[in-house]
């Protein structure tokens, strides 16, 4: 924007602040402003929906870590259908990398 354009939206928004300034006059602060603001907050915290919210909310996230412990130590471990590598031996190891299909590997004359 050049300083021209910036001049105009200036001036269109010059009322819109005054009325803004009118509607909404600055607070003089007190000696009692700070103890009224935490005593206003305190009175949203206590309303009875929020605390009902917050404990539902604790309660859901307290299964859901639950639930996630559960499935991560119990469930995961007990599905799981092969052994991990490092319980495996050696041997173990062998016999599952030979398999059958090692033959169709073989041009098609030669043999073992």
């Amino acid at each position: 924007m050049d300083r021209m354009d910036q001049d105009r939206v200036g001036d269109k928004l010059d009322p819109l602040w005054a009325e803004y300034r009118s509607a909404c006059p600055d607070v003089e602060p007190s000696a009692h402003f700070m103890p009224q603001l935490w005593q206003r907050i305190e009175a949203q915290r206590s309303a009875v929906a929020s605390s009902w919210f917050r404990l539902w909310a604790e309660v859901w996230v307290v299964a859901t870590v639950t639930l996630a412990i559960v499935m991560g130590s119990i469930l995961i471990p007990r599905f799981q259908t092969n052994p991990p590598a490092y319980l495996a031996s050696y041997v173990d190891i062998l016999a599952a990398a030979d398999s059958a299909n090692d033959n169709m590997m073989l041009p098609s004359g030669e043999t073992e």
